[in-house]
């Protein structure tokens, strides 16, 4: 399998624009109304150990993606079985992902457009960027990141004028059922979502510690999801957070700055894109690495396009309409527990089980040529 590897602050932009990914204009528990920033926080705290999981996985087998780890550690019939369920969440999440975009356009900019056209359009972007590899797509992000947070930034400071604080209040008036709802949706996505970057896990370089790649993506992409939840609720309150599709759309429409400049709504559009084709590519990177691994294809750039064309296929049946695409992520968080959290687990403790049972090997085998000298 050909070996990547990326300096591990553009990991790090890699993992924040995932997060941001098509949150952006979905919104993050919009349910929680005035306490959705309660609820990204816990949520944001729950993934801290999980991602802590993640990482010790890479530490163990270092510049190793994790289908080649779930073979050494689990045995190959073992590893195939956990590899085809990742390609195949992986491949869903992609097509996910693409319908998200499609609908926000059809919605916001083009009601007339077919939405295959826009979904073609999506992946045809998406599966250049996998082809040219990590180091393409490590750049991409350096760049992106830049628009990205500039437009966050000229957004906030151009609703100042539209927002009220007095939004934020009552505090923590939904129950505690509802608020552990909230914080799971989160947890799942974006947040755990994460596990699919597992699937590129060789590209970390050795000398790069994954605990701070985390750590620093989960702290950075919090700060900036929290920003626009803040931002969403101070100006259009929490009854139109929660009604509304996409909020931060919402928010920037009414923007204005100086009276002379409006309709800036097309700058969250350009966020979707840049962040979304980031995480799209990563999802579609991981599914294509894991065929690759399944029908022993050294380089996973020959099988990008067929596996594209899988999640285009799926992305076009997956939802019958908007809002069973949002009635979708109450029950996402269950449908990714398996993916998210226990084969996670289950592939990191056989990992630390091998890993300690080859250093006893290798101890023992010292102390015997010792006794023998």
């Amino acid at each position: 399998m050909q070996k990547e590897a990326i300096p591990g602050r553009q990991i790090i932009i890699i993992l924040i624009l995932f997060l941001f990914g098509s949150s952006v204009v979905m919104g993050v528990s919009t349910t929680a109304e005035q306490d959705a920033w309660i609820t990204l926080l816990i949520g944001a705290a729950l993934f801290i150990p999980v991602a802590l999981v993640y990482a010790r996985i890479t530490r163990l087998y270092p510049e190793k993606d994790i289908f080649e780890i779930c073979e050494t550690v689990v045995g190959k019939i073992a590893g195939k079985i956990i590899t085809v369920l990742f390609c195949l969440y992986a491949i869903h999440l992609t097509a996910l992902v693409i319908r998200n975009f499609s609908e926000f356009f059809q919605i916001v900019a083009l009601p007339q457009t077919p939405q295959l056209v826009m979904m073609i359009a999506v992946l045809l972007v998406t599966i250049y960027l996998a082809r040219s590899g990590m180091e393409t797509m490590g750049r991409w992000a350096l760049v992106a990141l830049v628009f990205v947070l500039f437009i966050v930034v000229f957004t906030i400071v151009f609703s100042i004028d539209k927002m009220d604080t007095e939004n934020i209040l009552p505090l923590m008036t939904h129950d505690l059922s509802e608020m552990a709802t909230g914080s799971f949706e989160i947890f799942s996505f974006p947040y755990a979502e994460t596990v699919l970057f597992l699937g590129m896990a060789g590209a970390i370089r050795k000398k790069d510690s994954p605990y701070k790649i985390y750590m620093y993506a989960i702290l950075f992409g919090t700060m900036i999801l929290l920003s626009i939840i803040l931002r969403n609720l101070f100006v259009l309150g929490p009854a139109m957070i929660s009604s509304n599709y996409f909020p931060s759309y919402t928010t920037a429409r009414i923007v204005n700055v100086a009276d002379f400049l409006s309709r800036i709504e097309g700058t969250i559009s350009l966020n979707l894109i840049l962040a979304g084709l980031v995480k799209i590519t990563v999802c579609l990177m991981a599914a294509s690495k894991g065929t690759a691994r399944l029908f022993g294809i050294q380089d996973y750039r020959q099988v990008v396009m067929p596996v594209g064309l899988i999640a285009l296929a799926l992305c076009a049946i997956v939802y019958q309409n908007t809002m069973e695409m949002f009635a979708f992520i109450r029950f996402y968080p269950y449908y990714t527990l398996p993916f998210q959290i226990i084969l996670p687990l289950v592939i990191w403790l056989a990992a630390e089980i091998k890993t300690r049972s080859h250093k006893k090997r290798k101890s023992h085998k010292k102390a015997k040529k010792a006794r023998l000298a």
